[in-house]
């Protein structure tokens, strides 16, 4: 799966646009889509009036996109939803979408306070504290935040997911919560391979943090290693290692560009081992070195 180079159809755009407006509305519940930046691609659903008036100061706008960019990401490692406290302590659930294995972007929803009793059970995002209490409009907007227990924030979370499931047209449960929306395919008289190399970069993205290697993934869509590796190359037309370094580092110039994570964490994050191998992988796709990169592409 690459990251994003082609726009989301229109029609699964307003699919996944009445999809988060409907569970919304439901559950009373704030929602929003955004893409693999974390930046708003929707309307925002039933904000609560806290959420509203922080993304009414810039720099606590840009802390919001982060930590939806964070969960989305996490939530794309797993392929189960990513539940997380933001910056502001706040209770918020990622899902991932994925198309023509393509990320897109995040179905977010939450903005929930979470019951004081369990507030170590969820991790915060990202490490940020923001001092929003400094302002008298936020502290009076807070107490207007839905409270609930972890046990009600993930039976909301189940229910966005299985919304996902029935509306996906993937059967396999590793795939019914990362939208891989099927386009009509021409009708062919013999097996292309085609399906196995689907799935084969869909395991890869879902894994892409992980070690991976060619007879896991070959084993995973029930194909010999040595059939499974001339395939892959006929239709991708790389082959395997150079193709998941490939996407490893895509994900990589995201972190660099929208986080300020080490670039030893962020070399675990999308899966290496060591950071000097990371870097001399970098290197190779890109011509430069991860810091470079940073300092030149950091928004």
């Amino acid at each position: 799966m690459e990251t994003l180079s082609t726009p989301l159809p229109k029609k699964e755009i307003i699919v996944l646009q009445n999809i988060m407006e409907d569970f919304a509305c439901a559950t009373d519940l704030g929602a929003v889509i955004v893409d693999i930046r974390g930046k708003e691609s929707s309307s925002l659903y039933n904000f609560s009036p806290f959420c509203q008036a922080m993304r009414n100061y810039p720099e606590y706008h840009k802390l919001c996109q982060k930590c939806d960019m964070y969960g989305g990401l996490e939530a794309s490692k797993t392929g189960r939803p990513c539940i997380y406290r933001c910056h502001a302590g706040l209770t918020d659930v990622s899902l991932p979408i994925v198309f023509n294995d393509q990320l897109h972007g995040f179905l977010l929803m939450g903005q929930l306070e979470l019951d004081p009793k369990y507030a170590n059970e969820l991790p915060k995002i990202q490490e940020i504290d923001s001092n929003w209490k400094a302002y008298k409009d936020l502290r009076t907007a807070r107490k207007s935040v839905l409270t609930l227990s972890p046990e009600k924030i993930k039976s909301a979370a189940r229910l966005l997911e299985k919304i996902c499931s029935h509306h996906s047209q993937e059967t396999h449960p590793r795939d019914r919560i990362t939208f891989n929306f099927k386009q009509e395919k021409p009708k062919e008289t013999q097996p292309t391979g085609k399906d196995e190399i689907q799935k084969a970069t869909q395991y890869i993205q879902k894994n892409i943090s992980k070690t991976i290697t060619l007879e896991e993934v070959a084993n995973h869509v029930y194909l010999s290693q040595y059939y499974f590796s001339k395939l892959f190359k006929k239709e991708t037309g790389i082959n395997f290692i150079t193709y998941l370094n490939q996407q490893r580092i895509e994900r990589a110039k995201i972190l660099l560009q929208q986080s300020d994570l080490s670039i030893e964490t962020i070399s675990h994050n999308v899966g290496f081992s060591q950071a000097s191998y990371f870097c001399k992988t970098f290197k190779q796709f890109t011509n430069t070195t991860p810091a470079t990169y940073r300092k030149e592409h950091l928004i």
